[in-house]
């Protein structure tokens, strides 16, 4: 056995099987799939390289900060004091190290999280069909496909049932192509002619297979692809390429802002080396060396607790675009509802109508007709339905630990209970004589689904369910009873039921092939009835709505159900502008930009294709929205895709869905779309605070020293001093504002706007006006402490510490955008709690162990000198605070 078979669409079914050792009956044992694994490798692209951490290590060494303070230490050398080169020295590699930590974290915590995101392929593996992980996929595995799948090996077809791919991942076509195991093909043929082939990346849209993998990994044809395309080097989000701009803007601005300092500190008489040192120092000040990092940080952490929340995002930008999502499109199925189909209405052609009792999957229940018991035996034309029904569907019922659930589409798992609660169980059928020998699959198109029985006896039976419309088209009933049908439609869908309807060809003569049953169906139905199925809506659903609305984001509610069952239910949950319902159909007649008009007052959309999804999503596009839209299907892939946010099921998605979207519902609820929304907004809350924590302490700096050189006063804080605030005492309460928690009013604001910048007027005066009083605050001590006599190594420790305190209990201003930061769950932010806690302590031990007393020339202060510090420093945040209670209390009054 080779680990690639080559040219594998030239052999036969039988060449094939033989050269990769494999059984088509039984599938490879569980052992040979473990021993080739080991042999060949896992089932994985190369797509990407691993978190290097030699790279990120680089990324921090190689960074503007570093080259400053290595400036620093080549200025201090220079002029021969050593103790304060191997200072900055130090200061270095705490600026590298803690960095490149915090660095390294954060992208292995999004790799891992990428990594969670798996894909599964069912096989035949020891006689049976299991679903392992396509990673583990090895050559000669047989591979089960059907409708919804993802190719995860490149495989040569053994079996086919009216099998259709999408290949445009590697053809660029995006018509389905049909696939034929019987076909042999010549060598050099097109890869889109190779119709015995399936190709890892390409999607099945219709019928199902089984086939032998031949090529796995780098040895498949997306391999080769993969080989001759370079690795794109911009990984970074929308997000971090703004705070990146902001970074060298910064960078520049620093550089002016040193220089002036410089020129005038020398210019008012201060030592040329000194002012140099300062300079440099207050260039370094004046940048967020962490402001690249604290983005991955921040994003991965929200990424995390999404996880937690059962929301997981495939990548950062997706984290990012959550929180300024202004429409939300929803599937009502199984997303506003509970996905529990079931049949509680049943009407016959001929006007009998029957109620179904029972909820939920469990096949228990009975069938009244004017609340009387129904004999199924005695009730032949109900009896008709049913078995159409069941006969027309594909869904099966199990039970497992006293729990039953549906394998298969959910409305059809509804008609397979009704069966169940009457003992007409497709599988007896099929055993006691029915043989199908003709499926037409369910179509998002056609909407219906139809099934070709022979019965021992030789007589053909042709059934068929789908939408009461389509029905209707092909029905050859009398118009008396297509009215009663249409009453009957109406009645259902006003009580918020879905309405399917089951109908019969009878006396069907055609032969056994598709095209045969097709032309049967357009020639003319007997509709048997239609069935009401209910849905409720999840518990939730409703608390959901009301918090998407309450934080300006429209919900929209896509469904294939009957405008009136659509309004119904929309009503029921609390959502806005149910009056009107656009269907599928009018939308087909409107162009893009009429919809994008309509769409303004409309949030409801019945009777909708996959290709109706698509164009919501260029709708909302026109009218620049940011669009979130779920979706389960194949063909829901290109509006996954389309949308700012592509969103999949993770229950009853299929591996397409999943693999075009950005999010995956690990529990299908709406109501985790809007838990996400929520972090989304909480993460980039949390780095505008960090942003503005780290601007204003870095502000307060420059305006210490400028200002005490515009007055004439000695230097207040030394280049060490300034180093040891910007690298040891603040960072730690600024990273720790990463986890800080959503505040109460998040949902109550509007989507905040993507292209709007992090730094705007209003964002700038703010900075200035607290720095201001920081600063003030500070110098206020320094000059206190040279008026009451003390001497200046002791009135710039006062002045430093007063510094380094004012700044720290700034971040209780900086952890609230609007209420204050000081209240009942400040405690709840551990690593705040610690970090501050960590930082004061730091600060201590600068002023009072005897070496920081050497290298930085502080002096231990006496306890009335921190009275004076005290007040120097918390009276800023006090201001600050009151100011911000006053700001509210003006808008609570307006």
């Amino acid at each position: 056995m080779r680990g690639k078979l080559l040219n594998p669409h030239t052999f036969t079914v039988e060449q094939a099987e033989s050269e990769t050792d494999s059984d088509r009956s039984l599938g490879l044992s569980s052992a040979e799939a473990r021993r080739r694994l080991e042999t060949y490798g896992k089932n994985t692209l190369e797509a990407g390289e691993d978190v290097s951490a030699l790279k990120i290590l680089f990324e921090n060494v190689n960074n503007i900060i570093v080259y400053l303070l290595i400036a620093a230490a080549s200025v201090a050398f220079a002029m021969g004091d050593t103790v304060e080169g191997f200072s900055v020295i130090v200061a270095i590699l705490i600026a590298v190290i803690s960095g490149f930590a915090s660095e390294y974290k954060a992208q292995k915590s999004v790799e891992s999280l990428q990594n969670m995101v798996k894909t599964f392929s069912k096989v035949k593996r020891d006689g049976k069909i299991v679903e392992v992980p396509s990673e583990e996929l090895v050559v000669g595995d047989i591979l089960f496909l059907e409708e919804g799948d993802s190719v995860a090996a490149d495989a040569r077809l053994a079996e086919s049932n009216s099998l259709a791919t999408i290949e445009s991942a590697l053809t660029g076509e995006s018509e389905a192509v049909n696939k034929d195991a019987s076909f042999k093909g010549e060598e050099y043929i097109p890869l889109g002619d190779r119709s015995n082939m399936v190709y890892t990346g390409t999607a099945v849209t219709r019928g199902n297979a089984y086939a032998i993998v031949t090529g796995t990994a780098m040895d498949t044809e997306i391999g080769n692809i993969s080989k001759l395309l370079s690795e794109s080097g911009d990984n970074t989000t929308p997000l971090e390429e703004q705070l990146n701009r902001l970074g060298k803007t910064l960078i520049l601005l620093a550089g002016v802002v040193a220089l002036i300092v410089t020129v005038l500190g020398i210019l008012s008489g201060e030592e040329i080396y000194s002012m140099i040192k300062i300079g440099i120092i207050l260039a370094i000040a004046a940048v967020p060396e962490a402001l690249p990092a604290v983005s991955t940080i921040t994003l991965a952490i929200g990424m995390r607790t999404m996880a937690s929340h059962n929301a997981l995002v495939k990548s950062l930008p997706a984290v990012e675009t959550l929180g300024s999502t202004t429409v939300i499109c929803t599937d009502k199925t199984g997303t506003l509802t509970e996905n529990q189909m079931t049949v509680q209405k049943i009407y016959i052609s001929g006007g009998a109508d029957y109620d179904v009792e029972g909820s939920g999957y469990e096949p228990k229940g009975r069938i009244l007709k004017d609340e009387d018991l129904v004999n199924l035996e005695k009730d032949a034309e109900l009896e008709k339905l049913i078995v159409a029904g069941v006969l027309s569907s594909n869904a099966s019922l199990v039970e497992e630990e006293s729990q039953y659930r549906v394998l298969g589409d959910p409305t059809e798992g509804g008609i397979v209970v009704l069966g169940k609660k009457v003992d007409v169980d497709r599988e007896r059928l099929e055993s006691s004589g029915y043989s199908r020998v003709v499926e037409v699959p369910f179509d998002s198109k056609a909407k219906y689904m139809a099934t070709l029985y022979r019965t021992l006896t030789g007589e053909k039976k042709l059934y068929i369910k789908g939408a009461p419309d389509v029905l209707t088209e092909m029905a050859r009933n009398s118009p008396k009873e297509l009215e009663r049908l249409e009453k009957a439609n109406d009645s259902f869908t006003e009580q918020g039921m879905r309405v399917l309807g089951i109908g019969a060809v009878e006396n069907y003569s055609g032969e056994e092939s598709e095209s045969s049953v097709k032309r049967a169906l357009a020639g003319g139905i007997d509709i048997l009835g239609f069935i009401g199925i209910l849905d409720p809506p999840r518990e939730d659903v409703k608390q959901a709505i009301d918090e998407a609305q309450s934080a300006g984001i429209r919900v929209i509610m896509i469904t294939g159900d009957h405008p009136k069952t659509a309004s119904i239910i929309a009503g029921h949950i609390g959502m806005k502008n149910t009056e009107v319902v656009i269907t599928g159909r009018e939308m087909d007649e409107m162009s893009d930009e009429e919809l994008a008009e309509k769409i303004k007052s409309t949030s409801i959309f019945a009777r909708v294709s996959p290709e109706n999804k698509l164009q919501i999503v260029r709708a909302l596009n026109i009218a620049k929205e940011v669009t979130a839209m779920t979706g389960d299907g194949v063909n829901d892939a290109p509006a996954l895709n389309g949308a700012d946010i592509g969103i999949s099921m993770g229950i009853r998605g299929t591996q397409v869905a999943k693999d075009a979207s950005d999010m995956i519902l690990t529990d299908d609820r709406f109501s985790t779309i809007v838990d996400a929304v929520r972090e989304g907004r909480t993460i980039f809350d949390n780095i505008e605070k960090f942003v503005y924590y780290l601007f204003t302490c870095n502000i307060v700096e420059i305006l210490a020293v400028f200002l005490t050189i515009v007055i004439g006063m000695p230097m207040p804080v030394l280049a060490l001093q300034i180093l040891w605030m910007n690298l040891v005492v603040d960072v730690l309460p600024a990273m720790s504002l990463s986890w800080e928690a959503g505040e109460k009013d998040i949902m109550k604001r509007s989507p905040r706007n993507p292209e709007e910048a992090i730094v705007t007027r209003k964002f700038l005066i703010k900075v200035l006006w607290n720095g201001a009083l920081i600063a003030l605050g500070s110098l206020a001590v320094f000059g206190y402490a040279l008026y009451a006599g003390y001497d200046i190594e002791t009135s710039r420790t006062m002045c430093f510490s007063a510094m380094a305190f004012g700044q720290l209990f700034h971040v209780l201003n900086a952890r609230k955008k609007n209420p204050l930061g000081i209240g009942k769950d400040f405690l709840k932010n551990k690593r705040l709690v610690l970090a501050i806690a960590s930082s004061l302590a730091l600060q201590v031990l600068a002023v009072y162990l005897p070496f920081f007393n050497r290298v930085m020339d502080t002096k231990p202060l006496s306890f009335y000198s921190w009275w004076i510090v005290a007040l120097g420093s918390i009276l800023p945040t006090l201001i600050i605070q009151l100011s911000k209670h006053r700001e509210n209390a003006n808008k609570t009054v307006g």
